[in-house]
């Protein structure tokens, strides 16, 4: 799923990256239609892009196996779902919550919709309010059979199951009758859900029943971002980054980065916060005391994913660096000739990315 994991750290213990300069392994040209900028997902031979629907591709090759257009925008999130021989993939848009067949259902011939492609259609049933934020909608997680995501154009966060999309309970963050609450992707660890929303507040649910478990106001605007470790859960604002006690919510330790950032999140490894403060510059700090370890000249915020003493991070939207995790030192860098650039994912010492109405593979060059 995006961000890797339920806790969202970003990093993948299980694979190796490149660490040299990079080309194109293969490249997958979509439909006209497809328009990605979501981190695509992966599982087994089958790699998974979202834009406006989902473009289906062999990750050895690049090979269709296969699309179907739909109102889908964040990444996917994949659950195993009874009664069905393939896992569900939980999708999140303007309209709602997804569950989509990962073996594309049944084709209809001269089409790019099949039978069975779209399992169920969960919340928001018809409910909406205007939201505050540019970009509404944000990429569900999935765990044990359940998908865990804020309801667009609510003020709720929901546990559905994802074998039918049945609400097992929905809770309702934020009280204001007219402006839709604005929230990050949800993280769990130790079985307790947590999520940023707008402005300035982070909560912990008990992900069985939906129980607060604890709330609290931050002194700064939030950047949206809970990656949980055993240290505590990283949380970011618009100038700097913080540690937070998972049992109730109060400060570790707080770090000013004199940043400017209002998207992206941090990477977490088991020692080390990497992430963009949003203005100039990358960095990394220790994630027990939140000691500066190096930063590097990076512009604007980004999605950082680690695997093997390097982090990778698109800098607007637009070129992909790669940073040694113990020094700073720039491994590569590599700017496509389209953009928007997503996030990448990490496998087979390749890197996997959306890139507009393409897919691509980079590996390392020759």
């Amino acid at each position: 799923m995006s961000q890797y994991d339920p806790a969202g750290t970003g990093h993948n213990p299980n694979v190796t990256g490149p660490t040299s300069d990079v080309e194109p392994a293969w490249v997958y040209n979509a439909p006209s239609w497809f328009h990605g900028a979501s981190a695509p997902i992966r599982i087994g031979g089958t790699l998974y892009a979202v834009g406006t629907g989902v473009a289906a591709v062999n990750v050895e090759d690049g090979s269709e196996r296969f699309v179907r257009r739909g109102p889908y925008t964040s990444s996917f999130a994949v659950a195993d779902a009874e009664p069905y021989r393939t896992p569900t993939l939980a999708v999140t848009s303007t309209g709602g919550v997804y569950g989509v067949n990962a073996g594309g259902g049944i084709d209809v011939p001269g089409t790019d919709r099949g039978i069975g492609s779209e399992r169920w259609e969960g919340p928001p049933y018809g409910e909406y309010r205007p939201t505050i934020e540019h970009s509404p909608t944000v990429d569900p997680i999935a765990h044990e059979g359940t998908v865990y995501a804020p309801i667009v154009g609510t003020n709720d966060i929901a546990s559905m199951n994802a074998s039918d999309g049945s609400v097992r309970w929905r809770v309702t963050v934020e009280e204001d009758d007219v402006i839709s609450a604005s929230f990050g992707r949800p993280t769990i660890k130790n079985e307790m859900l947590f999520v940023a929303n707008w402005p300035n507040q982070v909560s912990a649910y008990d992900i069985d029943d939906g129980s607060l478990l604890w709330e609290q106001e931050r002194a700064d605007q939030m950047q949206l971002c809970t990656p949980a470790s055993d240290a505590g859960i990283i949380v970011t604002s618009r100038t700097g980054v913080a540690l937070l006690d998972t049992d109730d919510g109060d400060s570790i330790w707080e770090r000013d980065l004199d940043g400017n950032a209002t998207e992206g999140t941090a990477a977490i490894t088991d020692d080390t916060v990497l992430l963009s403060d949003g203005n100039t510059e990358f960095h990394a700090l220790d994630l027990e005391t939140g000691e500066l370890h190096w930063s590097k000249e990076f512009h604007g915020e980004t999605q950082p994913v680690v695997a093997d003493g390097i982090v990778y991070a698109v800098e607007q939207k637009s070129s992909l660096h790669a940073f040694d995790v113990d020094t700073g030192t720039e491994q590569f860098s590599y700017e496509p000739s389209e953009v928007p650039l997503s996030p990448p994912i990490i496998g087979d010492e390749r890197l996997y990315l959306t890139n507009r109405r393409r897919v691509l593979a980079l590996e390392e060059t020759a």
